[in-house]
């Protein structure tokens, strides 16, 4: 009898957390919608220390630029030091801004714990990560060396685990901070001469998503926000002897501009974002369509037309 109402106990308590989780499935949506129509007020960044990685070229210097005007302290990290410290200096005498000029290999571990030692010395500690720096080959999987596929994994993906595993401790530690991440529209969607790209990309993504698991199951119930960036092709070095194509340019945009991608990475940085598309197709395209038969997927991306080829030896010389 006991067992029974044991049974019959533990069905009940099913139901409920069924119950409850279908009442918060539509709370969740309704409070999207009315988020969409009616964004959360942006978070002032005054004061707040910025690491950003990648800083002197493309989207990073972009970020730089554009978060100048909003009263953080920038830490601008590149591994081309006269470049960075270039930009920094021009930055600072057009804007005011207080920023900080270090040349950091981001692969290399020791690098990363050193200069990060000294940054605290120099700033203090880091508020806010954007891990932004990256390189892309763009060529057929079986085309890459060896040694191409190690050093894409060392900037693309280990980075990554290096900063994060040195600033995320003190974070949890003063329960405050945002992870802040440019990783790439090939990161949901696969794409073609950039199988090696695509997958420190996923790699990436795949990561971020479970550190946020672990975070919210952390008995310390740490305040670490977390906002990643799925850009389509953007008009930077990245870019260089590389064609992008899409069929519908007014959907997908061939090539994005750096400029875009910035404003709208700080936009989400401010409100919290979680995940932000660039452009909004990708949301789709990289999430919703997965639900389709794999067959019905590769069909739509052909009928799509999105995708990048390196571009020929020959047709760089008639350009």
């Amino acid at each position: 009898m006991a067992k029974c109402v044991g049974q019959v106990w533990l069905i009940m308590q099913d139901v409920w957390d069924l119950t409850v989780l279908l009442l918060m499935t539509i709370a969740a949506h309704i409070r999207a919608i009315y988020r969409f129509f009616v964004p959360p007020p942006p978070k002032s960044l005054v004061g707040k220390v910025i690491l950003v990685t990648g800083s002197s070229g493309g989207i990073g210097r972009q970020i730089c630029s554009q978060l100048a005007p909003k009263g953080a302290v920038l830490v601008c990290w590149d591994v081309d030091k006269r470049s960075n410290d270039n930009f920094v200096k021009d930055l600072v005498d057009k804007t005011g801004v207080k920023a900080f000029s270090y040349q950091v290999d981001v692969s290399d571990r020791s690098h990363v714990q050193t200069v990060l030692q000294k940054v605290r010395q120099d700033v203090g500690d880091i508020n806010i990560v954007i891990n932004n720096a990256g390189i892309m080959p763009c060529k057929p999987f079986l085309n890459n060396t060896p040694e191409e596929l190690e050093k894409l994994f060392q900037v693309n993906v280990l980075a990554h685990f290096w900063v994060l595993q040195e600033v995320l401790p003190r974070m949890i530690e003063v329960n405050d901070g945002h992870i802040v991440t440019t990783c790439s529209a090939t990161g949901l969607i696969p794409t073609r001469n950039l199988a090696a790209y695509s997958g420190t990309k996923h790699a990436v993504h795949g990561f971020l998503e479970a550190l946020k698991e672990e975070l919210r199951h952390d008995s310390r119930k740490p305040d670490i926000k977390f906002t990643t960036v799925y850009p389509f092709a953007c008009s930077t070095g990245l870019l260089s002897g590389i064609r992008s194509y899409s069929r519908f340019p007014f959907i997908v945009d061939t090539v994005l501009q750096p400029e875009e991608v910035a404003e709208k990475l700080i936009d989400g940085l401010q409100r919290n974002y979680e995940h932000i598309y660039i452009p909004n197709f990708i949301r789709f395209a990289g999430t919703t369509a997965k639900c389709l038969l794999p067959e019905v997927q590769r069909l739509a991306a052909d009928f799509m037309g999105c995708y990048v080829e390196p571009i020929s030896t020959d047709a760089r010389k008639m350009k």
